[in-house]
């Protein structure tokens, strides 16, 4: 890292999935205004920054530039009102980080939060009708049969291997990764950790719908999220085999040790507590989900479906401390050889 301080004009960061909202900008300024206190620090002439902000092309790209402070790289990120500027040069470029998206040797850091448990796709196998592999009356991996948990677990080494010879090719020898993912303490592929409370609950919200006739069985059948939660093994031993990058820290920060107040008040609180913070729950869940669930169910039980899920989760709350000590946040940081 030291050596690319030393002869580095332009410091190239990429945020992979960073999505639209504001929190994008929040991390590009915080990796900025930290990477020039380190060159201060050094001693060393700072660099001007340039910041990629990638996300599938369907990704509202316009949202995202309209909220892009005023760009001054020559100040110390405050204008005359106080008033917090960017300090970085800013560009989009759309595609899936499944793949190559920048030119050989182009990045010195490279920043992706909450992206790398989604997969390209759910395996195509747990789609065959009365194979070992079918995913019948289920939606994700985890309390499924084994043989669903392994095409999932397969699914993901191609994936996250596809990841990092991408990112191998586009980093300076030297360069950083800091990649925040959700992930679980089990080596059981089964056993999703603290997510699988989400998607138990949706499972049971849709199977609900089926029998009562809303949804047909079909559909919920065909229907499965491409998410998969990691162990640190299962991370640890992908990017040993990929052979481009030395980790500097893999950790997982269970969700129990990091409860958030206003949930844990929520969970020793009353019913009605309970209930208000499940239909909290479950708008984040929709904001997350919806289209994807739409475009399969349509949109005209949406409403009642997501109103069904705040129930469930609220009923459900106060066992959220329970799974939040089988998964929660990996943290990894790795350099490039």
């Amino acid at each position: 890292m030291n050596i690319i301080m030393e002869c580095c004009n332009t410091f190239r960061i990429a945020d992979l999935g960073c999505s639209s909202g504001p929190n994008a900008l929040f991390t590009a300024q915080n990796i900025t205004e930290a990477l020039k206190a380190k060159y201060r620090a050094a001693g060393i002439p700072l660099p001007q920054c340039q910041v990629f902000f990638n996300d599938l092309p369907s990704s509202d790209f316009n949202s995202l530039f309209k909220i892009l402070p005023s760009v001054s790289v020559n100040t110390d990120f405050r204008n005359e009102e106080g008033v917090v500027d960017r300090s970085y040069f800013a560009a989009g470029v759309p595609g899936s980080f499944y793949g190559r998206l920048f030119p050989d040797k182009a990045l010195h850091f490279v920043h992706s939060s909450f992206g790398l448990h989604w997969l390209s796709q759910a395996p195509a196998e747990i789609l065959e009708k009365n194979s070992a592999t079918w995913n019948k009356g289920k939606i994700f991996c985890g309390g499924g049969s084994r043989a669903v948990g392994q095409a999932y677990f397969l699914q993901f080494q191609k994936d996250f291997n596809t990841f990092l010879r991408a990112r191998a090719d586009e980093m300076v020898g030297g360069g950083r990764m800091f990649l925040l993912l959700l992930g679980r303490t089990s080596h059981d592929p089964t056993d999703q950790g603290y997510v699988a409370f989400n998607w138990e609950s949706l499972e049971t919200s849709l199977n609900d719908f089926v029998n009562q006739g809303l949804i047909k069985e079909e559909k919920v059948d065909s229907f499965n999220i491409p998410m998969y939660c990691s162990c640190p093994e299962e991370v640890s031993n992908e990017i040993a085999k990929e052979g481009s990058f030395e980790i500097q820290r893999l950790e997982l920060l269970r969700r129990s040790d990091n409860m958030p107040k206003e949930e844990m008040e929520a969970i020793r609180g009353s019913a009605s507590a309970k209930d208000a913070y499940g239909k909290k729950l479950s708008k984040q869940l929709r904001a997350v989900l919806e289209s994807l669930m739409k475009h399969h169910f349509g949109e005209e039980i949406m409403d009642a479906l997501f109103e069904k899920y705040g129930e469930i989760m609220g009923m459900r709350l106060s066992e959220r401390i329970e799974y939040g000590k089988r998964g929660g946040s990996l943290v990894i940081v790795l350099q490039r050889k």
